[in-house]
């Protein structure tokens, strides 16, 4: 038996649970049991209030450091808007190493674009909880085409296919090893043993209103992935 085994079975119901909400502190903590820590430094991109639905606040407590980031005011979070272009340059300039434990996204929106910055940027996170649109079908992989000034209205156009982040993490060196709910688990391959399942069931949620705009999805292309 391995770590990855210890994951099955974990959802918003039975996930150790103190501020996330569906349990996201509980299946980190068990890849963490796994494949242990390091340097214990994470990023939070969207971190919201700090406090209310955090993946991250107990890892805080818990004595880890890093930078977390929102467009909100909030203990312990810097007030950035966070894009593609500037996101690399903010990291560093808040002193976080290319090789950090955890990493949490979930911004509604451009999280794709953003995602791929980070890791263009020569940051290799050990651990990535990041939240995928489970509105849309898991294919094709498309996310919303990229606008820096994107603001969420409330519907189904936001942020990326399943299939979208898992070419993504593919391309960086990266794999797919929990799916309980929304959020999508990856950690970097070297740290994960052979024979996890390379695909996970998957279920459309009705939860948001069809975009009234029909605004297109941008499909992603190997262009994209170099």
């Amino acid at each position: 038996m391995n770590w990855i085994d210890n994951l099955e079975g974990l959802s918003a119901d039975t996930a150790h649970c103190v501020y996330s909400q569906n349990g996201e502190e509980g299946v980190l903590e068990a890849i963490f049991a796994g494949i242990g820590e390091t340097n214990r430094v994470l990023v939070d991109i969207g971190a919201g209030d700090g406090i209310a639905l955090s993946n991250t606040r107990l890892f805080i407590e818990n004595g880890w450091a890093g930078a977390r980031f929102d467009m909100k005011n909030g203990e312990g979070v810097h007030r950035e808007c966070i894009t593609a272009e500037n996101v690399a340059a903010l990291l560093a300039g808040y002193h976080v190493p290319t090789d950090f434990d955890l990493l949490s996204l979930d911004i509604d929106g451009v999280d794709w674009w953003v995602l791929r910055a980070v890791l263009r940027g020569g940051y290799r996170p050990r651990v990535m909880c990041v939240e995928i649109n489970p509105g849309i079908p898991a294919d094709p992989a498309v996310a919303i085409e990229y606008d820096p000034l994107f603001v969420n209205r409330g519907d189904d156009y936001f942020g990326a296919s399943l299939s979208a982040f898992v070419a993504l993490g593919k391309r960086y060196g990266y794999t797919l090893v929990h799916l309980p709910h929304y959020n999508a688990f990856f950690v970097r391959s070297d740290l994960v043993p052979e024979g996890v399942p390379p695909e996970f069931p998957w279920q459309v949620y009705d939860c948001w209103p069809r975009d009234p705009q029909h605004r297109p999805w941008h499909l992603i292309t190997e262009e994209d992935l170099a």
